[in-house]
């Protein structure tokens, strides 16, 4: 896993400015810290440190941003949701574009290389984005903190892995 001996950036927004990249690459280095809520879903439990390192290299009307990164944090288990500990190191690479380059609705269509770029509404790319849209490309579509796990009781809420938690009788089903 990548690790950088400096703490993780709280709330901070680190930005590169793209201007001063089309004379020479520009690399970077950054741990910041992600809360849940930014990643707008009920699967993260608790605030993130993505670690992302890279650099950006301008071709054309290009800025191609390329690295790695690595996160490690609390998911929500999809059966019981106790915290289940999640990490993954992945390379990456997205292509940006300024907006004023971008396609408008006008337009009929969309070329082929228009679908992989990102558009960037000024100068100025936000690492932090960045790191939590790699995370939230990432994220697996189910956790299990088991193959087993047995999830909540229906009818109490109770955790039903842990011994006695749960003391309601089984449904009886209707066989057919």
């Amino acid at each position: 896993m990548l690790y950088f001996p400096f703490p993780a950036g709280k709330g901070v927004r680190v930005k590169i400015d793209l201007s001063r990249v089309e004379q020479e690459p520009l690399g970077f280095r950054e741990a910041l810290e992600l809360d849940s809520e930014r990643f707008d879903c009920e699967q993260v439990a608790a605030a993130m440190t993505v670690h992302l390192e890279g650099n950006v290299r301008a071709q054309g009307q290009i800025f191609q941003v390329s690295g790695r990164w690595a996160v490690s944090g609390p998911l929500v288990c999809s059966r019981c949701l106790e915290p289940v500990l999640w990490s993954v190191e992945e390379p990456f690479t997205v292509d940006y574009r300024l907006a004023a380059g971008a396609p408008t609705e006008t337009e009929l269509g969309l070329a082929e290389e228009d679908l992989e770029v990102a558009y960037l509404e000024d100068t100025e790319l936000d690492l932090a984005e960045l790191a939590a849209e790699q995370v939230l490309l990432a994220l697996p579509m189910r956790v299990l903190c088991d193959e087993n796990c047995a999830g909540l009781c229906p009818r109490c809420g109770a955790n039903r892995n842990n011994d006695g938690a749960c003391r309601c009788e089984p449904e009886v089903g209707l066989e057919s």
